[in-house]
């Protein structure tokens, strides 16, 4: 494994205990505020001493409390990306990017630096000094000289936090471009759904120092395993029910939130009749049944009425919510802008929606 780590920190209101091994990949460290992400990356590189465990990088032990091993930050070839960019203010671009290239000849030194100005999209710019730039250029600067050390391993704690959202999303294509082109393993923390979705291949989502779910982004986003994950990714939609039945291909649930629902029945599902479940939607999952059409088999088992409460929008797409008249429970419905004008749906309307019995996930 190219990153291998089992941590420990306790301070008296927090306490953090991750285990984790990654290999060639990016990962996102996602969750709310306060969660312990930032801390992770600082006791991976060093900058933090953990109470008790191990790291190991590229199959080094860089820390071992056991063994009384604890490399220094500057001989563990870890880069570390923080939001502040932290260039040095005296240095022009090429001269910040070129910091740090050791056991290199001046030549190799120099093509290094040419090679990472014209990645990161810096060509021009090589003899401007960091007040000079923008934003998205310091950030793209501070980018290539962690590249330029050649780091076994990447952490990127909140990147892009303080950018607006055209240049972050340039960003994000550009971070996806480098870990092409550098396969290395890279840890990149956020608080921001839409770039969790966006850059993970793997997310470990935490909370209160601990991991509730590491998977794919699919596994992830579409089947939460807990309600706090569910909910920290935008699940929204979270309702409690009892079990009516079970067969080997669906649950039927009685919620007193939505009514009678049939949801698809996943392997990790070993609820029996009678017990409680929780179980989610996310709002992009579900449709809006237009009043005139006659609804088709897939779909007529599952239908929830209810009054629309507020319209919000999103950019491209709009949230609505929506009071169902059968517990009288806020559902939220993302509808992309294009279909919610074709639905010319407003506040007040009656509408019905289908709860997919594929979309329902059974948290359990």
């Amino acid at each position: 494994m190219a990153l291998k780590f089992n941590i420990k920190k306790s301070f008296p209101s927090f306490k953090l205990d991750l285990s984790l091994e990654l290999s060639t990949e990016l990962l996102v460290l996602f969750g709310p505020s306060g969660a312990g992400k930032s801390l992770t990356l600082k006791m991976i590189s060093g900058l933090v001493t953990p109470d008790s465990g191990s790291v190991e990088v590229a199959g080094e032990k860089v820390f071992d409390s056991a063994a009384g091993v604890n490399v220094p930050v500057r001989s563990r070839r870890t880069g570390y990306l923080f939001q502040e960019y932290a260039l040095f203010p005296h240095m022009t671009v090429e001269q910040n990017i070129a910091y740090g290239i050791g056991g290199m000849r001046a030549e190799g030194a120099s093509a290094r630096v040419r090679e990472l100005l014209g990645v990161m999209r810096l060509s021009g710019l090589e003899k401007r000094y960091p007040s000079e730039l923008s934003g998205g250029q310091k950030q793209r600067t501070a980018l290539a000289r962690t590249l330029a050390t050649s780091p076994r391993i990447l952490l990127l704690d909140e990147p892009f936090s303080a950018l607006d959202f055209q240049v972050r999303e340039k960003l994000r294509a550009d971070l996806l471009n480098i870990h092409k082109l550098y396969p290395v393993t890279t840890v990149v923390v956020t608080h921001d759904l839409e770039e969790a979705f966006m850059l993970s291949e793997r997310i470990a989502v935490m909370n209160e120092g601990r991991i509730e779910q590491f998977g794919s982004r699919e596994e992830v986003f579409y089947r939460p395993a807990t309600r706090n994950v569910a909910r920290f990714v935008g699940t929204r939609n979270i309702f409690t029910g009892r079990v009516l039945s079970v067969t080997d291909s669906e649950v039927v649930i009685d919620s007193p939130a939505v009514g009678t629902v049939h949801a698809a029945r996943h392997g990790s599902v070993t609820v029996t009749p009678g017990s409680e479940v929780v179980f989610c939607i996310r709002p992009e999952e579900i449709p809006v049944i237009r009043k005139d059409r006659t609804l088709e088999h897939r779909v007529k088992d599952n239908i929830v009425e209810g009054e629309i409460t507020a319209i919000t929008g999103r950019g491209t797409t709009h949230l609505l919510y929506m009071k169902t008249f059968t517990g009288q429970t806020a559902l939220k419905v993302e509808l992309p802008n294009h279909v919610l004008r074709k639905l010319d749906l407003a506040t007040g309307d009656t509408v019905r929606v289908s709860l997919k019995r594929e979309s329902i996930w059974i948290i359990g």
